[in-house]
């Protein structure tokens, strides 16, 4: 049994280090660009985050229960990181398929690649958006820093999940990948409790957003940061079962599907 696990071990780090590499040469190949090329890895989010905040807070934004800036900030940032994942999983199997020459890497290594770049992206923004604004207010919340963390990057896990379904199904059926890119930004956007908290939606309504695992997964976000802010009917069960069950069957429609993301590269 420990030899299994000795074999199993070292397959994980060896996954894990080609995921590092491919992440590793996107980040070589923007730095050829020069210092725009780098920079725009944080200066695009940065920007989109920044003028959908902008938006919101002109049309009436309050302090309630959280910072404004603070409640935006744990609403777009892992809600963008989400989009982001999912949509460059469409386009990142066949930017990358150079590299699929070498037996050792397969499409869902690019896939996991593009997500953990991107990951550390909007982390390293969200991270800057928090202590901002924690400096602000001069009111530091440490205790549950950790479990934000983790549960930030399950909305990143969430949009690999996505991207990943999409990308198979959208191969057989493409109406799909293209409702999807069309709708991803429009229609999960308003249904996240991006712009809204949970409780401010009536309940007639509140049920069905609550279908939506990315509700869940920022709105115990923002109440990590504050016990006191209402999250009726959010659950951390249903976030992590709904992320573990997505990401199962991602992989398992990707498994019986590889070949045909393979053959089309070819």
């Amino acid at each position: 049994m420990s030899q299994r696990l000795r074999v199993a071990y070292s397959k994980v780090l060896l996954q894990f280090r080609i995921v590092k590499a491919i992440s590793d040469r996107e980040l070589r190949l923007r730095a050829a660009k020069g210092v725009l090329g780098v920079a725009t890895l944080v200066l695009e989010p940065l920007a989109l985050t920044a003028t959908f905040m902008g938006l919101r807070l002109l049309t009436g934004a309050k302090a309630g229960h959280l910072n404004p800036v603070l409640e935006l900030s744990l609403g777009f940032v892992p809600f963008f990181m989400f989009s982001d994942i999912a949509i460059k999983t469409f386009g990142g199997v066949a930017k990358n398929s150079r590299l699929y020459y070498y037996r050792r890497i397969r499409p869902l290594d690019t896939v996991l690649g593009e997500a953990f770049i991107t990951i550390q992206v909007y982390g390293v923004l969200m991270l800057a958006l928090v202590v901002a604004t924690s400096l602000w207010d001069w009111n530091f919340s440490l205790e549950k820093t950790g479990l934000n963390a983790l549960l930030f990057i399950m909305c990143g896990v969430v949009g690999v999940g996505v991207g990943l379904n999409t990308l198979i199904i959208g191969h057989r059926l493409p109406i799909v990948a293209w409702l999807m890119k069309l709708t991803v930004r429009r229609v999960l956007l308003f249904t996240s409790c991006v712009f809204f908290p949970i409780s401010f939606i009536p309940d007639q309504f509140r049920i069905w957003v609550l279908w939506n695992p990315l509700a869940h997964g920022i709105e115990l976000m923002r109440h990590t940061i504050n016990p006191a802010y209402p999250i009726p009917g959010v659950s951390v069960s249903y976030f992590v079962f709904s992320t573990i069950v997505l990401l199962f069957f991602s992989f398992l429609i990707y498994g019986n599907n590889e070949d045909l993301l393979l053959s089309d590269e070819a």
